[in-house]
C-alpha cells in the first residue's frame, strides 16, 4: 500500500509538473519571446538573471537546512515556522539593498528599474514559497508540494494564452505586464502555501529545540555560500553577455539556454524528493550508495540520451520554436548547453548527496573553484565567441563541478564500481550512437529521427535491464521504509 502511495505522488508530481511547466516553457514564455522585440526580452532575460543571481541571500541556505531537519524530526517545523519566517523577512531586506547596490553601478533606466522591482518582489516571495514547500516535502506531502511548485503559472499560463491567440489582446503584451502577471501568480499561491503550513502545524504535537534568528542565519552559512557560488557560474553568463554583448546577444543566449531551464526545473524538483531520502539514510552507506545508483540510472543516463537524440537536429528544434527569429538561432550554443544539462543533473544527484551528508566544506570549495573558473572563462572567451563562448564556459564549469561532486561522493562514502553495469552502460551507448547516427541518412525529417531515437533508447535501455520496474521499486521502497520509521 506503502508503494502505491509513493508511486501515485511520483507520478502526480512529475506528471503534473512536466505538463505545467512544458506548457509554459515551450508554449508562452517562448511564444512571448518570439513576438517581442530582441531587445525587450533581452532586457528581461538579462534582469531576471541578475535578480536569480543574489537570490540567495533570500535563501541563505534555509531551505535546505531546513528539509533535512523537518525530514527527521517534525516537531522541527512546529518550532521554528516564526523563526525561519522572521529569519526570511529580514534577508528580504538585506536581499533588496543588494540589488540596489548593483542596479546603481549599471545605471539602469526608469523602465529596466520598475522590471528589476517587480522581479525582485517576485523572488522574495517565491523564497518564501520554497520554504513553505519544503516542509510539505520533507513531510513527504509531495503531492501538495507538487501542485504549489506549479500553482503560480497556472494563473499566468491562462492570461497570456488571451494575449497570445486571443484577437484584440495582443495590444497587452508588453514585456512590463509580462513580469506583473508573474509577480500576481506567485502571491496568490503564497496565499494558499501559507494556509496548508498553518493547517499542517496545528496537526503536529512533537515539539523541538528552539532555535532564534541570528544563530539560525550563523548556522545556515555554509549552505548560502554553496548557492551564491553555483548562482554565480550558472546566471552570471546572461549578465556578462548582456553588458559586453548587449540585449540582443542575451535573447539569443535565452533561446537556447529555454529547453536547459525545463531540464533543471524537472531535475531540481527530483532533487527535492532525492534529499530527505538521502537525509534519512545517510549513515547507513549500502543504502545510500544503492539509491545513488537508481538515481544516476533515472536522471542522468536519460540526460545523456537526450543530449544525444537532440544534437543533431538544434536548428529545427530552434526553428520550430522561434519562428519569427529564425535568422538569429545559434545551434552551436544550443548543443553545447544541452550537454551541459549532463553534468547539471549529476550535480542533482550528487551534490545533493553531500549536502545531505553536510559535507559543505568540501562542496564549497568545489563551488569556489567553478565559480572562478566561470567568471575568468566568460570573460576572455564571450569578447571572441560570442554566446559560444558563453555556452562553452558553461559546459566547462558545470563538468568540473559535477566531477568533483561525483569524485568526493565515491570517496566518502567508498562507493564500489559496478564493472559489469559500468560496461553495460558503455556497450548500450555505443549501439544507441551507432544506429541512430547511422540511421540519419534514411530519416531525413528531424521529428521522426528524434522520435526513433527517443523510441531507440527506451528499448535500449529498458531492454538491458539497466533501468526496469524493480529498479524504481527499489527507490520506492527506500522512501516509504524510512518513512514508516517515523
Amino acid at each position: 500500500m506503502a508503494q502505491k502511495k509513493f508511486w501515485s505522488d511520483l507520478l502526480f508530481v512529475q506528471g503534473l509538473n512536466v505538463l505545467i511547466k512544458a506548457v509554459w516553457i515551450l508554449l508562452i514564455d517562448r511564444a512571448v519571446q518570439d513576438l517581442l522585440p530582441k531587445e525587450d526580452y533581452g532586457v528581461y532575460y538579462q534582469l531576471l538573471s541578475l535578480s536569480i543571481l543574489f537570490v540567495i541571500v533570500l535563501d541563505f541556505g534555509l531551505n535546505n537546512m531546513n528539509s533535512k531537519e523537518v525530514a527527521t524530526n517534525q516537531g522541527y517545523f512546529f518550532s521554528n515556522f516564526k523563526v525561519f519566517f522572521g529569519a526570511k523577512l529580514l534577508l528580504s531586506l538585506l536581499y533588496l539593498f543588494a540589488l540596489w547596490v548593483a542596479s546603481s553601478l549599471m545605471h539602469l533606466s526608469q523602465m529596466q528599474l520598475t522590471i528589476l522591482g517587480a522581479l525582485a518582489l517576485f523572488q522574495i516571495i517565491n523564497s518564501l514559497n520554497q520554504y513553505l514547500r519544503s516542509n510539505l516535502a520533507a513531510m513527504h506531502l509531495f503531492k501538495l508540494d507538487g501542485s504549489l511548485a506549479v500553482a503560480d503559472r497556472l494563473l499566468v499560463i491562462i492570461i497570456c494564452i488571451f494575449w497570445l491567440y486571443v484577437p484584440g489582446f495582443e495590444q497587452y503584451l508588453t514585456i512590463k505586464n509580462f513580469v506583473f502577471v508573474q509577480l500576481t501568480g506567485v502571491v496568490l499561491t503564497f496565499a494558499l502555501a501559507f494556509g496548508i503550513n498553518i493547517f499542517k502545524r496545528k496537526k503536529i504535537s512533537e515539539r523541538a529545540r528552539k532555535a532564534n534568528v541570528f544563530s539560525l542565519v550563523r548556522k545556515s552559512l555554509p549552505y548560502a555560500l554553496l548557492i551564491t557560488l553555483m548562482a554565480i557560474f550558472t546566471r552570471v553568463d546572461a549578465v556578462m553577455i548582456g553588458e559586453m554583448l548587449g540585449d540582443g546577444e542575451t535573447d539569443r543566449y535565452a533561446m537556447c539556454y529555454r529547453l536547459i531551464d525545463a531540464g533543471n526545473m524537472i531535475a531540481a524538483l527530483f532533487s527535492g524528493m532525492l534529499l530527505p531520502m538521502f537525509a534519512r539514510i545517510i549513515f547507513n552507506p549500502k543504502e545510500v550508495e544503492s539509491l545513488a545508483s537508481i538515481a544516476v540510472k533515472v536522471l542522468i543516463i536519460p540526460a545523456l540520451l537526450g543530449a544525444i537524440i537532440f544534437s543533431p537536429h538544434a536548428h529545427e528544434i530552434l526553428s520550430v520554436m522561434y519562428p519569427n527569429k529564425v535568422s538569429i538561432i545559434s545551434s552551436d550554443t544550443f548543443v553545447v548547453l544541452m550537454f551541459s544539462f549532463v553534468s547539471s543533473a549529476s550535480v542533482f544527484v550528487f551534490g545533493t548527496l553531500l549536502t545531505a551528508a553536510n559535507t559543505m566544506k568540501i562542496l564549497n570549495y568545489v563551488a569556489l573553484v567553478s565559480a572562478s573558473l566561470n567568471i575568468i572563462l566568460n570573460w576572455v572567451m564571450i569578447p571572441i565567441y560570442g554566446i559560444f563562448g558563453a555556452g562553452l564556459a558553461t559546459l566547462i564549469t558545470q563538468s568540473v563541478f559535477a566531477l568533483g561532486c561525483l569524485m568526493y561522493s565515491y570517496k566518502k562514502f567508498q562507493f564500489h564500481v559496478n564493472q559489469r553495469l559500468t560496461l553495460k552502460i558503455v556497450g548500450i551507448l555505443g549501439v544507441f550512437c551507432l544506429l541512430f547516427f547511422g540511421s540519419l541518412q534514411f530519416l531525413e525529417n528531424s521529428f521522426v529521427h528524434m522520435s526513433f531515437g527517443v523510441s531507440l533508447s527506451v528499448l535500449l535501455v529498458v531492454g538491458s535491464g539497466i533501468i526496469s520496474s524493480n529498479t524504481l521499486k527499489n527507490l520506492s521502497r527506500r522512501k516509504t521504509h524510512k518513512a514508516s520509521d517515523n
